[in-house]
């Protein structure tokens, strides 16, 4: 008589593990398919034999993982470790860690404008792709000493068109467009943050591609 209260506690005690379990891994996958279809990866590219490169229209060197750090930093080239470092993570999309180490790397070569847009890209993909004050504040300074970097230039359209300015943001993605031309990686990217601006300024996506196909 005394056996069955026990019995059901051990069964109640069974059923609230199996749903919890359940249920963290229902949350664990549902954000892992979140992180794989939201993720972008950055365009600021790493390579071995040569610098960060913000106007590589490339795709970045595949990396396996975390791993794979000591095979650059013993690279003939690795002259610049904080900078590998930092570019290898943002690369791995984890652009928070990448952050500290870009940093330092500035500290080093603080007129390396490649370094700034990596940052800016760094602290932008860290916010979720918001464009911060401190993001925009690294990618002015790229685009002052030079106006043509691709990347600085897109994240600009960003915060243009995340602060209420559509149409300025839409002249600026479609001259970027016009500019890396039939370039499949930019090309994707541009196509993700256009149509929004498009769909802001009252601009057909017929008409919006007629644009960005004209004078290339």
């Amino acid at each position: 008589m005394r056996k069955a209260p026990v019995n059901q506690t051990q069964k109640s005690r069974g059923w609230l593990k199996l749903y919890l379990g359940s249920s963290f891994v229902g949350a664990a996958v549902g954000v892992a398919v979140a992180v794989w279809f939201t993720y972008q990866s950055p365009l600021t590219t790493h390579h071995v034999t040569v610098p960060l490169n913000s106007a590589a229209t490339n795709p970045p060197v595949p990396l396996e993982g975390v791993f794979d750090l000591p095979k650059l930093l013993a690279a003939e080239h690795a002259s610049q470790p904080w900078a590998i470092m930092g570019g290898a993570l943002l690369q791995l999309s984890l652009p928070r860690l990448s952050i500290p180490l870009l940093e330092r790397a500035i500290e080093r070569d603080p007129e390396n404008s490649l370094l700034h847009v990596a940052l800016g890209e760094a602290l932008a993909l860290a916010d979720g792709g918001v464009i911060s004050d401190r993001a925009k504040a690294e990618f002015e300074r790229v685009l002052k000493d030079d106006p043509n970097d691709l990347i600085a230039r897109f994240y600009m359209g960003k915060w243009l068109l995340q602060n209420g300015k559509a149409k300025p943001a839409l002249v600026k993605w479609v001259g970027l467009m016009r500019t890396v031309g039939n370039d499949q990686t930019w090309n994707d990217r541009l196509w993700t943050v256009m149509p929004r601006a498009a769909e802001e300024v009252g601009i057909s996506q017929l008409t919006l591609q007629a644009l960005c196909t004209s004078g290339m």
